[in-house]
């Protein structure tokens, strides 16, 4: 008979060596998991459609790199009234005749207590996601901020008992003018919610421009965020604007430079859902005039992000931060010395429409590889409109962002001054004042953490060893 002392020494090296193996099959496990490249999981919303027919937007839900669709109501949308109108059966197997599903019903009409019928809808239909707004006192900060989120907080709990009970997750967009409209306002509701079936749902167009307010509130958000808006102010969407400055809300278009807000997307491996997305004016119209052009145009955007999520790859295999050619944002030695210019009294060159759009009128030219986006050659980039030196070919880099980057200017060449939208600094040229473009701190991108995006067509490039034409200042009348 086996001693129970042996029996207890063989039962513990068999638990430890199961032990042993569920570690390294958890370990294997995690390391496969690191090695998976992080990706976004794409929504469609119906409402960047107009009032177009569910028929017609389901089958470019694939093409768009989407798995599912988020159905808006009146008045962005119609395809919330037209799910109803076809039935809860027809509407199923049109989804399933097009290989998708419905991720999320955006309900904003209903709002947050008006919910419960349209959560039981949701889950006969395999939906996990509605989308709606706060309820309570606007413009708070501070300890009052605090209060009204908890007590809204507290006026959810009988509507989230219901979310358990459907499987389904309500996420409070940031919108303008409303109780959960800050930074602020998103923690305290992620650290009061009595329920994670309570998460939010984030529009950077709401919020600062500003990729290390927006980078680090991902992070403190971490799961909590259960849809991503892939949006941002551009020129904003309240008036009426030409369709290449109504697109600027698109990413890649606009200012906003989405790869550090990627980079905490992925430190917090986000894996909710990402929405393209911008508002069109007035509401209720496709983005642009046909199905083909929004499926590009949203197409557009996620070429931008997936070239965005490759540059962290590339910074995440290299040894640190780098700009072009400069290993750590070192300058190199080929080019130290500015350039010799002379200096006449005139008026200044003449600009085209175009470049008078763009450098009178504040303008922005489409993103892109025109221009100068892609340009390496040494040499000194000067204004268009006055010649005056502005940056150095070396302080050049690569930000992925669809405009010149570059991370220092020459000496007094460019003047900073806070942006007409309140959000931005705004980049001028020191001696005409003509709009260059934007500057963006804390990005990370080199070791100078700056980036001037600017429009190739403010600037000229002069290459090294050509004569620069003179710098002209404004004569006197």
């Amino acid at each position: 008979m086996t001693p129970a002392s042996e029996l207890n020494r063989r039962q513990a090296l068999v638990s430890g060596a199961a032990g042993i193996s569920l570690a390294a099959v958890a370990s294997q496990q995690l390391l496969a998991q690191d090695a998976q490249p992080f990706q976004l999981n794409y929504l469609l919303g119906s409402c960047m459609y107009g009032y177009t027919d569910l028929a017609e937007i389901l089958p470019e839900v694939s093409k768009t790199g989407a798995t599912a669709i988020d159905i808006w109501p009146k008045v962005h949308g119609n395809q919330r009234e037209q799910a109803a109108e076809l039935g809860e059966n027809t509407f199923t197997s049109l989804l399933r005749q097009n290989q998708t599903s419905l991720g999320c019903i955006t309900q904003y009409q209903l709002g947050p207590f008006g919910l419960q019928d349209e959560m039981r809808f949701a889950k006969r239909l395999g939906c996990k996601t509605i989308v709606t707004g706060a309820v309570g006192p606007k413009g708070l900060t501070g300890q009052d901020l605090k209060t009204a989120v908890r007590n809204f907080a507290e006026k959810m709990k009988p509507h989230l008992a219901v979310a358990e009970e459907s499987g389904v997750t309500i996420a409070i967009e940031n919108h303008g003018n409303n109780l959960i409209e800050s930074p602020d306002s998103m923690k305290w509701l992620v650290e009061l919610r009595p329920s994670e079936n309570l998460q939010i749902a984030l529009a950077p167009y709401h919020l600062p421009q500003d990729t290390v307010i927006l980078s680090d509130l991902i992070r403190s958000l971490g799961n909590s965020i259960a849809v991503f808006y892939a949006w941002q102010y551009g020129m904003g969407c309240m008036e009426k604007l030409p369709k290449t400055r109504e697109l600027l809300q698109m990413p890649g278009r606009g200012r906003l430079n989405f790869t550090p807000l990627l980079a905490a997307m992925k430190d917090i491996q986000y894996s909710g859902w990402t929405e393209i997305f911008m508002h069109p004016v007035p509401r209720g119209l496709p983005i642009l005039g046909s199905t083909a052009a929004v499926t590009t145009e949203i197409n557009r955007s996620r070429s931008y992000l997936s070239a965005c999520l490759k540059s962290l790859d590339e910074q995440s295999n290299s040894n640190g931060p780098q700009t072009a050619g400069n290993p750590g944002g070192k300058r190199n030695m080929t080019d130290d010395k500015k350039p010799i210019q002379k200096t006449i009294f005139d008026d200044y060159n003449k600009l085209n429409p175009r470049e008078a759009y763009v450098i009178l009128h504040q303008g922005t030219e489409p993103a892109g590889l025109g221009g100068y986006t892609m340009t390496k050659d040494p040499g000194t980039y000067i204004c268009r409109q006055c010649n005056s030196q502005l940056y150095k070919a070396d302080d050049k880099f690569e930000s992925h962002c669809g405009w010149p980057s570059f991370d220092d200017e020459i000496d007094g060449a460019v003047t900073r001054r806070v942006d007409s939208d309140g959000y931005r600094v705004e980049i001028v040229c020191s001696n005409c004042k003509g709009h260059l473009g934007h500057v963006f701190k804390g990005e990370r991108m080199t070791a100078k953490n700056t980036r001037h995006c600017v429009n190739s067509i403010s600037m000229k490039f002069i290459k090294k060893g050509q004569e620069l034409p003179p710098k002209i200042v404004k004569k006197k009348n």
